[in-house]
């Protein structure tokens, strides 16, 4: 018992200082948010094992020359900084920044229907402003994978759990929870790029390269009726805010190699929105202990 009190003062302290971090960084303007994301992402670029994973990763995808090392980094730091923040802004701030959207008349027709919609936000810019500002619009249920350090999750959970988002957690509680919102015809939201944990995905390719895929996705397409829908999040030129699009996929094949090469190619068209906003810094690559390999990759 006393061995543990030091630790848990220390997280509380660290709670205590992140808390106060994102309240400081929420009060300031979107474009001094961006600011300080970029200086914070060139930083990055001092570790050579970081530094290697941005070189291999947009050499992979064939966008070294085009985007740049220092480009990603700044985007992957302007992501950190701006979704901290986004936790401690207030929900009118945050949807004053959603400048452009397009596509959403898709979703509200589908609502219409009772038609429910699986929505896939790749790690493209400040990806969860789109949770946002669905949210705003319609339920939705959000898987949660909690973060590695606890003393963190209070935080994280209290900026997600907000206006109509509801976060359930990345187990078959949590499936189950996501199911019945879609068989209500409510929406749920899910990280296409994520790599899954062994058995919970197939082998397809990413930019070319095999990857570990999420077969959830094609799952609940399959056992709810859902619609699936692509959402990509655009940052805008000198901090003014947000554009989103919202593109309804076509159904994915059975064979599961084939699904996930399907959701891999509609998460490259998302990204080829606005590549440099990508987070590249993801090791999109990693395979989990037991995952299978596969030999034939459709």
């Amino acid at each position: 018992m006393v061995a543990t009190q030091p630790i848990c003062r220390l997280s509380r302290f660290l709670a205590f200082f992140a808390n106060a971090i994102a309240a400081w960084l929420a009060r300031r303007s979107l474009r001094t948010q961006a600011r300080i994301g970029a200086w914070l992402g060139r930083q990055i670029l001092w570790s050579k094992g970081m530094k290697n994973r941005l070189t291999d990763n947009l050499q992979t995808a064939g966008l070294l020359d085009s985007v740049g090392l220092q480009s990603a980094a700044e985007s992957a730091g302007r992501l950190a900084i701006e979704t901290v923040a986004l936790w401690k802004t207030p929900d009118a701030t945050l949807l004053s920044r959603v400048r452009v959207v397009q596509g959403w008349d898709q979703v509200l027709a589908l609502r219409d229907q009772k038609i429910g919609v699986i929505f896939l936000t790749p790690h493209l810019a400040t990806f969860e402003m789109a949770s946002i500002f669905i949210g705003s619009q319609v339920p939705m249920t959000a898987m949660f994978r909690p973060p590695k350090v606890a003393w963190a999750e209070p935080m994280m959970r209290a900026g997600r759990d907000r206006l109509q988002i509801k976060s359930v957690p990345a187990e078959m509680s949590g499936i189950r929870a996501m199911l019945k919102a879609l068989k209500l015809g409510e929406t749920i939201g899910l990280l296409p790029d994520q790599v899954p944990t062994s058995g919970d995905g197939a082998v397809g390719t990413f930019f070319g390269r095999p990857a570990y895929t999420i077969t959830l996705v094609q799952k609940l397409a399959k056992t709810s009726g859902a619609t699936v829908v692509m959402v990509a999040c655009k940052r805008l030129a000198d901090g003014v805010g947000y554009e989103l699009q919202f593109t309804p996929l076509a159904p994915f094949s059975v064979a599961p190699e084939a699904a996930a090469n399907e959701l891999n190619r509609a998460v490259e068209a998302a990204i080829a929105i606005a590549p440099e906003q990508y987070l590249w810094t993801y090791n999109r690559y990693k395979m989990p202990a037991g995952a299978q390999r596969s030999s034939e990759l459709t």
